[in-house]
């Protein structure tokens, strides 16, 4: 199955399909693109590809591929705090603490960080990511790579997702509402 599911992105799939086929799974990633790109959609494909049982990793039939797509994997664990524009240090601490503890199901423990951090959560998660724990994956979503210290960048396996064409998404909304008036999809 693979990486089908995410819109446009052709290199950037092919890539990706080519590593994991060689085994290849780094212990961070920065997916960085526009909002609406597909960088959460990336980031549960990576989740499930790197716990996935199968060949043809994600193959979204096994276990974990279907758990972790329906975000219910105790495995893949979401920091975020809604209360807050950035995710608060003392989450991050918390994060620090639990990824030590050993998976619960699946050969790999993963964070997916969707919201921003200030400098001060950054160099918390900076601590981790220079030691990481084996089964450790990180993965940190964000709209400007810039935004994250140079120091945290230089550690990860960059994504970089362009914005989808027009034509691409009209296809893509036309074939999950045939019915909708196309006023109504632009």
């Amino acid at each position: 199955m693979g990486f089908e599911s995410l819109l446009g992105n052709d290199r950037l799939k092919d890539n990706l399909t080519a590593s994991l086929r060689q085994g290849k799974t780094a212990h961070f990633y920065l997916i960085s693109g526009p909002m609406g790109s597909g960088k959460r959609t990336l980031a549960k494909l990576l989740s499930a590809a790197a716990m996935c049982e199968n060949p043809g990793r994600p193959c979204m039939k096994c276990e974990n591929c279907r758990k972790i797509m329906a975000s219910v994997h105790p495995d893949v664990i979401t920091v975020v705090d809604p209360e807050h524009k950035t995710v608060p240090v003392r989450i991050i601490r918390q994060m620090r603490d639990d990824v030590f503890i050993r998976p619960n199901e699946g050969n790999k423990k993963i964070y997916i960080f969707p919201q921003e951090m200030g400098i001060e959560g950054q160099n918390a998660l900076l601590k981790v990511l220079e030691e990481p724990p084996s089964y450790g994956v990180f993965i940190l979503l964000t709209e400007n790579s810039e935004k994250i210290l140079p120091t945290v960048r230089s550690r990860c396996r960059e994504l970089k997702l362009q914005a989808l064409p027009l034509d691409l998404l009209r296809s893509a909304l036309l074939r999950e509402f045939p019915k909708a008036d196309p006023a109504d999809l632009d």
